[in-house]
């Protein structure tokens, strides 16, 4: 568990250079790739019990090709790592984690909804993703990437978050 606690606060002191997109965004995948060892989702959150972990993107993909580099051949617990790619809200389907990049600021509330009540930990980087019922989000500190989280839509998603990463998170206040 200390290993574990050492891999987040390694990638939390990276440096997130805002005008070098790919680091960013290099960065932004280690931190999903841990929030995924320190998330519990409920068993109802995979169809089978050798189901893979699925890590999502909707919309344009900032990543391009980082996330699935960075998550190659990884586990979370006994489960493989599968990288998919939704185009809108409308074909958001099973995942666990769902990250939802700024430009897909103007459908928010409709990527939210799709996937309110369901045990899918959603990701995102605009000013206004907490206010909208989303679970983690991205942003600049010091030139440093932190990441705040709203535990109630966390909970509402019926997933646990360690208190570890809730010790390294700003906690989101409505």
């Amino acid at each position: 568990m200390l290993s574990l606690a050492v891999a987040v606060v390694s990638t939390i002191a990276l440096p997130a250079q805002a005008d070098e997109g790919a680091g960013e965004y290099k960065v932004k995948a280690a931190f999903i790739y841990n929030f995924a060892r320190f998330v519990d989702w409920p068993d109802t959150a995979f169809s089978s019990a050798d189901a893979p972990f699925v890590v999502a993107v909707v919309g344009k993909d900032p990543f391009e090709g980082i996330l699935e580099q960075l998550v190659a051949g990884k586990q979370v617990g006994a489960r493989r790592i599968v990288v998919k790619h939704f185009d809108s809200a409308d074909q958001i389907g099973p995942c666990q984690i769902l990250f939802v990049p700024m430009s897909e600021d103007d459908s928010l509330s409709g990527i939210i909804q799709k996937v309110q009540n369901s045990p899918v930990l959603t990701i995102g980087e605009s000013e206004d993703f907490d206010s909208s019922g989303g679970c983690f989000r991205f942003f600049t500190d010091d030139n440093r990437m932190r990441f705040e989280i709203n535990q109630d839509a966390a909970e509402q998603a019926g997933l646990r978050v360690s208190s570890k990463l809730l010790k390294l998170a700003k906690l989101f206040k409505k």
